[in-house]
């Protein structure tokens, strides 16, 4: 029902990611873990931060996660371990979490194609961008399968924009493409760099034309610590009355990542599908239909609390910290 501006366009808004759940919940993990300050071996740090998903500052280089640590918040306080929780489809309560690479890594990709416009009719004397263009998407489907070992790991490459052209009987100077890269290894998204570059460049060329390749690195891939997962795993099944599954890879990318790196981390998804509905047929996150059931935030302050707590409990870690987003 909620309206704004965006790009100039009239759009509807609203919280299709879950984001003011996860503020709610961790608001309310603050004041659990502030009534019995007293009792926590340890200090808990509570990471609130803006633009997950991105700044709508124009020209921004950095938000979110990575803006926050690079402004310090690490340096007084370093944690000897971080957690995060996120919601997703799934039974109201129940808790989703796999070891190691958890999310994507993400990149923005953009391809210009620059060729010579002319006539539509007169294709000849002019080097037709558009065709060009579609042969790229093409060839970008061969570096995930063709080039890329996906016995090893998966790899996305997805074109969501293309531009190009203003009238039906003209042809453009140029097409211009945007898209999105995904890789759960760092060593696959490096080579996927070079061979996306490789491909457009050299279908271009083979056209007469020239393709600009710009790849902006924008979140590395979400890791799990292995040792925190062993360890919060009974904690898991007691805050849910075991319900605790292994989560799948996820397509989309976090912006914890960054967290994860600097200090061990643990990145779980919350169900949140109202009871009565199908997980695997509700409308997911990202949807305008996507709705969360709130009586599973309760298990999302339960979880978040009795990690810090056990966490900071623990013989060996009695001095470290725990951080929470």
């Amino acid at each position: 029902k909620v309206t704004t501006q965006v790009q100039g366009k009239e759009v509807s808004v609203m919280h299709a990611c879950g984001h003011d759940t996860h503020t709610a919940m961790l608001m309310a993990t603050a004041e659990v873990l502030s009534g019995m300050k007293k009792d926590i071996p340890g200090t808990v740090m509570f990471i609130f931060q803006p633009a997950e998903e991105g700044s709508h500052t124009p020209g921004a280089t950095t938000w979110g996660a990575k803006m926050i640590l690079e402004e310090g918040i690490f340096k007084k306080y370093k944690p000897a371990a971080v957690f995060g929780l996120h919601v997703m489809m799934g039974r109201s309560g129940e808790i989703f979490y796999k070891t190691g690479a958890t999310t994507a890594s993400s990149d923005v990709l953009n391809i210009m194609v620059n060729g010579k416009g002319g006539h539509g009719g007169m294709p000849w004397s002019t080097l037709d961008p558009i065709p060009t263009a579609a042969t790229i998407i093409l060839g970008l489907q061969t570096v995930v399968s063709r080039k890329a070992d996906l016995t090893a790991s998966p790899a996305i490459i997805t074109i969501g924009s293309i531009q190009g052209g203003s009238s039906q009987n003209i042809i453009p100077e140029f097409v211009e493409m945007t898209g999105t890269i995904r890789a759960y290894d760092e060593n696959l998204q490096k080579k996927l760099h070079k061979d996306i570059i490789q491909m457009a460049t050299g279908i271009a060329e083979g056209a007469g034309e020239t393709a600009k390749v710009t790849i902006t690195p924008n979140y590395p891939v979400t890791m799990n610590n292995d040792d925190l997962a062993t360890e919060m795993k009974p904690v898991l099944q007691r805050v849910t009355d075991d319900k605790v599954s292994e989560a799948l890879l996820q397509g989309a990318s976090e912006d914890f990542s960054f967290y994860a790196k600097a200090v061990p981390g643990l990145f779980v998804f919350l169900g949140v599908t109202p009871k009565g509905q199908d997980p695997a047929t509700a409308a997911p996150n990202h949807n305008p239909k996507f709705f969360v059931d709130e009586s599973a935030l309760i298990v999302g302050v339960r979880a978040m609390s009795s990690m810090a707590v056990n966490f900071l409990a623990a013989p060996d870690t009695k001095t470290g910290s725990a951080a929470g987003k």
